[in-house]
């Protein structure tokens, strides 16, 4: 898939700009943004099928501790699924769970798989408007007004997403009749992003560039404050060689970080594999935490979700093992006003 720079900068700026798109306030609300769950018909082709309980599990969660709930598009797969077959199949499970929060903690932006809302009732609301239930993007305020993060599903200025949408859906539609016949592994090929490494280096520069927090999905690649797992698991890694090479360590503890170490590695090579080891090209310096991405909700051991509560934005993996206690883990946190003001700062 190729990103046109241009259109990708043109349309986030007028998004941004535009004072019809809702602002959120951040201070005294918890949001839980999820993205890029491709709900099918529970068959082969349904990406989520396996991950169904994991999803409902997290939705139950977060609508007990009050959250207000973000869907960040793709949430349906219409370029495969007509809506009242996704509705049949997931209307007592995944859309009782988000009805469940009450339409007014309810957002929905679209995305490019789930863009037909305009002729649709939606069936995640006990209400639902129509048209236009969905909206293109969201905003967010900090506690002195000033509009400081965007929220899109990021498919703006994608070739094949947005610009020839029409024929790209004709041939995932086409397709989707076979892939039952030759998908081994539906999760294996739904995280393998095909979308180009450019991307991240395209959303992020306009996000440095416009001095704002950007959140999207699409790309089925969780982002943290502009950093990859795959930079994370490189810290880990060489923490561990240290340790290994630390004179003081007795045996037993080296033998168990080699194990450890091994872990790691196979990890990070899993996820170079998967085309998710992401390159922002600042390669003088850290790069600025002004591009946050969900991730997905069709890992082959989970989902991932992006909360923001109390000051804090947080990755959050829930696994799909239930023998897990918790199910859920923090794979990334910071304090969010503390990014608002290294990626805002200067700005008027």
């Amino acid at each position: 898939m190729s990103q046109d720079k241009a259109l990708t900068n043109k349309k986030l700026s007028a998004l941004f700009k535009s004072p019809d798109v809702k602002e959120l306030d951040i201070e005294g609300n918890k949001y839980a943004i999820i993205s890029d769950v491709h709900l099918g018909d529970g068959r082969g082709a349904d990406d989520l099928r396996q991950n169904e309980e994991t999803l409902t599990t997290a939705l139950e969660h977060y609508k007990e501790q009050g959250y207000q709930l973000i869907l960040l598009g793709d949430i349906e797969e219409f370029w495969q699924f007509d809506l009242e077959t996704i509705r049949k199949q997931y209307n007592k499970t995944v859309y009782q769970k988000i009805r469940a929060f009450g339409d007014s903690r309810i957002y929905r932006v679209f995305g490019n798989h789930d863009s037909d809302w305009q002729s649709h009732a939606d069936p995640a609301k006990t209400h639902s408007e129509r048209p236009a239930c969905a909206v293109e993007a969201l905003k967010m305020k900090d506690s002195q007004g000033k509009t400081c993060l965007l929220l899109v599903h990021g498919h703006q200025g994608s070739t094949e997403s947005d610009k020839n949408s029409y024929w790209s859906r004709i041939v995932v539609r086409e397709y989707g009749k076979l892939e039952p016949l030759f998908k081994f592994d539906p999760h294996t090929s739904a995280t393998k992003s095909q979308i180009t490494k450019e991307y991240e280096q395209i959303l992020y520069s306009w996000a440095k560039k416009s001095k704002v927090i950007l959140i999207c999905g699409h790309s089925h690649r969780a982002i943290f404050a502009s950093r990859s797992r795959v930079h994370r698991l490189e810290k880990d890694i060489a923490t561990l060689q240290l340790e290994i090479l630390d004179k003081r360590t007795n045996k037993a503890k080296k033998n168990k970080k080699f194990d450890e170490l091994y872990r790691l590695i196979i990890k990070q090579q899993d996820e170079r594999l998967k085309n998710r080891d992401i390159d922002v090209a600042e390669p003088d310096r850290d790069p600025l935490p002004c591009y946050f991405n969900t991730g997905c909700a069709l890992y082959t051991n989970g989902i991932t979700t992006m909360e923001i509560a109390d000051d804090e934005i947080r990755l959050v993996k829930w696994h799909k093992d239930k023998s897990k206690e918790p199910r859920f883990d923090p794979l990334e946190q910071g304090v969010l006003s503390s990014y608002i003001a290294q990626v805002t700062g200067g700005r008027e």
